[in-house]
């Protein structure tokens, strides 16, 4: 079992238990389930995602890579 499945399954398992619905919650009201569940939708949106971030730092790693073959490019002319 994966993390990503382990953490769905607890926070899964926290939203039922956070249900208004056995007596010593009932005070509470929906805002335990209401918290959960944006954390719930949270996590979905990750997994669906792929875990991607947002913002990426692909133009200085293409312009370090190209530097990169540049020298390697260099050195094995000059050898």
């Amino acid at each position: 079992m994966s993390t990503e499945t382990l953490l769905l399954f607890i926070i899964l398992a926290f939203v039922v238990v956070a249900l208004p619905a056995w007596p010593y919650s009932k005070s509470w009201g929906y805002t335990p389930t209401g918290v959960l569940t944006v954390l719930l939708v949270i996590y979905l949106i990750w997994a669906i995602a792929g875990e991607r971030p947002l913002f990426k730092r692909t133009v200085g790693d293409d312009i370090r890579d190209a530097g990169r073959d540049v020298a390697d490019t260099i050195r094995d002319t000059v050898q």
